[in-house]
């Protein structure tokens, strides 16, 4: 069973490819070898993935080459690298079978450089300006805390107390900080969605009276005895004295982790783990605001690899800081919690706000508005990351704008494939097929 379902996932996967292959075989590279960009931002911006991703992604450490995402979000990154390859592709075909027109494909290559050029230089410009932005915005002390909780940690009532006792030893330990942050699930006890104090023996001691307590934890509404209960991955906001000030339920949940798909029928099919599929979405992006007015936008898990959802905390409630609470101890001792830490920066450059993770594990780190991965923890090590991160107030183009690069190349590459079928069924050949234009 294990193993069709990874042979299931693994061939969905793959579709995306396939599909942007079989598109470019028909349609062929088109006016200065265009279409495959276009094609490919596309299916991208669309094709539904368990773990969202884009080709942009490979750039992380580029941070010059990816500034245009506060601008056109990832797409327009993975709109150049395909554009790119393609350019490549066709230089090495001319190398060795020599049946691309020089003339078209130096052209081609040309405008492709110059608008490299302009990328370069647009990248440049923004980390310096951006740079000159976080000098001069207020800083506000966070300390996030990774207390080495595996997967083996949970699930029985002493491994919760355990965890437990670990992040309040460590939180003890933190001098002055104005916000500390644990990470996904810290808090292992179930509680009410309701709560408005934290119990006695739950809450850890803040140094500063003025200090708040950002955790994660899972939540309930209703009656946990009923049959209509709803419970849900939650992030919850406190002060000092445990006083609950705001909560924020997980929106986007993990397929198979949090739910299961069609889970009713499949549950009546006794196909599915007992007390799976029974977490509920969140209603919306809601900020947990601070007395001093800093509102705080709690990505949960993965939904920090989701470019629209860190946008809408800051286009519609204004967030001024992005704060991820994660688990990445599934992962093991691989380079996964690498590259979930390097998947996140995206949302610091696209929103211009600097973001601090929390994980149980690691990658505990902070992110500058620049994509800069300014400090970590080592993974697996217990420990405390204290940070002074900037307040930002600016809205990005692509904050107010979205996903409109996508959106313009989805319409493009309909209106390809529209005038493809048109003029084929018209008897001609149609324009850009071929690839030497």
């Amino acid at each position: 069973m294990t193993l069709a379902i990874f042979s299931t996932l693994a061939i969905y996967s793959g579709l995306a490819l396939a599909f942007f292959s079989l598109v470019v075989k028909i349609c062929g590279f088109g006016p200065l070898s265009l279409y495959p960009a276009l094609f490919w931002t596309a299916i991208e911006f669309w094709f539904p993935n368990l773990f969202p991703w884009h080709l942009a992604n490979s750039q992380s450490n580029f941070l010059t080459f990816i500034q245009t995402a506060d601008l056109m979000g990832p797409y327009a990154t993975s709109f150049l690298l395909v554009w790119i390859n393609t350019i490549c592709y066709q230089i090495l075909r001319q190398v060795y079978f020599s049946n691309v027109q020089l003339r078209v494909l130096a052209r081609n290559a040309a405008v492709l450089a110059s608008i490299l050029m302009l990328v370069l230089i647009y990248g440049d410009f923004r980390l310096s300006t951006v740079s000159k932005q976080v000098a001069e915005a207020p800083l506000l002390k966070v300390a996030a805390v990774q207390g080495n909780t595996g997967v083996d940690m949970k699930g029985s009532i002493d491994s919760m107390e355990g965890s437990l006792k670990t992040y309040k030893e460590l939180t003890s330990g933190i001098e002055d900080a104005a916000l500390v942050v644990w990470p996904e699930n810290a808090m292992g006890f179930w509680l009410s969605e309701s709560l408005s104090q934290l119990p006695l023996k739950l809450r850890p001691k803040l140094s500063s009276e003025e200090g708040f307590f950002v955790f994660g934890g899972r939540s309930f509404r209703g009656n946990p005895s009923s049959s209509d209960v709803k419970v849900f991955n939650s992030a919850f906001l406190a002060d000092s004295q445990g006083r609950i000030l705001a909560r924020y339920h997980k929106q986007v949940l993990l397929m198979f982790g949090e739910y299961i798909p069609f889970f009713s029928t499949l549950s009546w099919l006794q196909l599915t783990p007992e007390n799976s599929g029974v977490f509920t979405p969140g209603s919306g992006p809601e900020t947990l605001n601070l007395p001093s007015g800093i509102k705080l936008a709690p990505l949960i898990c993965y939904e920090d690899l989701m470019p629209e959802l860190a946008r809408e905390f800051v286009a519609r409630n204004e967030a001024q800081l992005l704060i991820n609470l994660t688990n990445d101890a599934w992962f093991g001792n691989t380079a996964a919690p690498w590259q979930h830490a390097r998947l996140a920066q995206w949302r610091a450059i696209e929103t211009r706000r600097a973001m601090v993770r929390a994980t149980n594990t690691g990658l505990t780190s902070v992110i500058s508005p620049m994509g800069e991965l300014v400090e970590n923890i080592p993974v697996f090590t217990p420990g405390v990351l204290i940070s002074n991160v900037p307040v930002m107030e600016v809205k990005t183009f692509y904050v107010r704008f979205g996903d409109w690069f996508a959106y313009l190349a989805t319409l493009a590459s309909v209106g390809i494939a529209v005038l493809y079928v048109a003029i084929r069924l018209s008897g001609h050949k149609a324009i850009g097929s071929s690839t030497d234009s």
